[in-house]
């Protein structure tokens, strides 16, 4: 956590060996996207591990031009561990300045001595034992009968990795939650529990590479993974009787960030994997990570191709949320899971992807992938040796497909996408002139509103149906949008009071794009 007044955070202790202080290697990396002087050690101005010793051999630079690219060793004359201090260079432990600077376009990579692991761990058994003394003591000052945990994008893949390690049931043998829902997490775990953790460091297709995220198991369900013969499963350190209820939901962008299709198909891509009967598994189609801003503005494409994607994906997880308290509390059934499949021939790869013809927009040609990563034989007990990893073969990771709006087909399709007005992809590309332009950005994707007439479709020359041939005018299309209101009602995945907001928020909608 960053050192700044306000922010909940936990003291965690620091671990110590029989002889003393524990030493072992670190590793922060770095996209520069302008040239600067210098860089933190320390990921999105959080606390970063101090060098143990600037001048030991192990610490070592290199730079290279992609995630997968050759690494160059950058010679230990030119560069220090010092910070700029009124312009001018001082020594520091938690920096590093390179001779010339950072170029933008490449990617830097630092391995390095730290001492003083914070045992990061702790904080999984934090949340054990505090809910489990809600649940279980009778002196607890807020006593609960059932517990349930919701998790967004970090929060989500920390409770992957709650499950992964069997937290969910505490010292004396007993459940701790009865219900989780875990949004936006992918088949991600995270760096919560092992020597030298940076619980931030998210291993994105762009940033922060390699860290322990992405990591087989992926499943609820145990399996094998072909290329290593390792068989495990999400909830394999769980008794039965201690898995939780479990809403697994993820909006497009974890398909194409977060490899979301491994965690309902087979290890080599190539067989659905259906969820357990205590578990529902909700693609949110067409949503980017977090929901982007509308009216979408200019500025919201400063450094990337498209416009952000503003599709709105809260009211889904409301109802959502009260469907898993129903679920928990009075065992009512849930709607059945709704996300792509091979069988149905909604989940494919990339290069199966059947976009319209849009102008100016180009399907992307990459994915993040989850690789087969090795940290060093130490890495079972929680202890990184090798830095930086080996990277081994990656899982198949798929998507879901579009339909002729190019809005994914599968999953919970909401207002948006049942009475459309625009294409939302959950991609975005980094867009420009350099080496990268072709990448994904980070978290978000992209909003394209549909030709207004069939005028303007053709002088475009787009392959989409325009507003003027789905609907008559403004009185037709919110009739469109409250019978697709009504339907999501219906199937208990849109609470009724959230009926005039979305009903309002379609009628804006269609007051931008014809005043544009």
């Amino acid at each position: 956590m960053p050192r700044e007044p306000g922010l909940l955070r936990l003291h965690a202790p620091v671990a110590r060996g029989a002889e003393g202080p524990i030493e072992g290697l670190v590793r922060s990396d770095w996209t520069v996207e302008r040239p600067t002087a210098t860089l933190p050690l320390a990921h999105r101005d959080h606390v970063a591990y101090p060098v143990s010793d600037p001048v030991h051999p192990d610490n070592v630079l290199t730079v290279r031009p992609a995630r997968l690219g050759q690494r160059e060793i950058v010679p230990r004359e030119r560069w220090r561990f010092a910070r700029l201090d009124n312009g001018r260079l001082v020594d520091d432990r938690t920096h590093i300045s390179l001779t010339g600077g950072f170029e933008r376009g490449k990617i830097y990579e630092l391995v390095y001595r730290a001492r003083d692991p914070v045992v990061v761990g702790i904080g999984l058994a934090a949340v054990r034992d505090v809910i489990s003394s809600a649940r279980y003591d009778a002196r607890s000052e807020f006593p609960v009968t059932a517990a349930i945990a919701a998790g967004i994008s970090q929060s989500g893949r920390f409770l992957r990795h709650f499950l992964y390690q069997g937290f969910n049931t505490d010292e004396a043998g007993r459940k701790v939650f009865d219900g989780m829902l875990v949004h936006t997490a992918g088949a991600g775990r995270g760096s919560f529990n092992h020597r030298f953790a940076q619980p931030s460091r998210d291993a994105h297709r762009f940033s922060a590479f390699f860290y322990p995220t992405d990591l087989f198991p992926f499943t609820t369900r145990t399996q094998t993974d072909p290329e290593t013969g390792i068989r495990d499963g999400l909830l394999a350190r769980l008794e039965p009787a201690h898995r939780p209820k479990i809403f697994f939901t993820n909006t497009g962008y974890e398909y194409w960030g977060r490899t979301a299709s491994l965690i309902h198909t087979s290890p080599d891509g190539r067989a659905d994997v259906a969820p357990l009967p205590s578990e529902r598994i909700y693609h949110l189609a067409g949503g980017q990570h977090f929901i982007g801003g509308f009216p979408p503005s200019v500025g919201e494409r400063a450094g990337h191709a498209y416009r952000n994607n503003p599709l709105d994906f809260l009211v889904t997880l409301r109802a959502l949320l009260a469907r898993l308290v129903d679920w928990v509390v009075d065992d009512r059934t849930p709607p059945e899971s709704a996300y792509p499949t091979l069988g149905a021939g909604t989940l494919v790869p990339i290069a199966a992807l059947k976009l319209p013809a849009i102008p100016d927009v180009v399907a992307p040609s990459v994915i993040h992938e989850a690789y087969r990563v090795d940290y060093g034989p130490r890495w079972a007990a929680g202890i990184i040796t090798r830095e930086p990893p080996a990277i081994g073969p990656p899982f198949p990771a798929l998507v879901s497909q579009v339909d002729a709006d190019g809005n994914e087909m599968a999953g919970v399709r909401g207002l948006e996408l049942l009475a459309p007005l625009a294409t939302y992809t959950p991609w975005q590309l980094r867009g420009g002139s350099g080496a990268d332009a072709g990448e994904l950005v980070d978290f978000l994707g992209t909003y394209v509103p549909l030709p207004r007439t069939e005028a303007e479709r053709r002088r475009l020359g787009d392959a989409r149906p325009s507003i003027e041939r789905r609907y008559a005018d403004k009185r037709a299309y919110v009739v469109a949008a409250t019978r697709a209101a009504e339907s999501l009602v219906a199937a208990g995945l849109l609470l009724r009071e959230d009926v005039p907001r979305v009903i309002a928020r379609a009628g804006q909608h269609w007051d931008w794009i014809m005043s544009r």
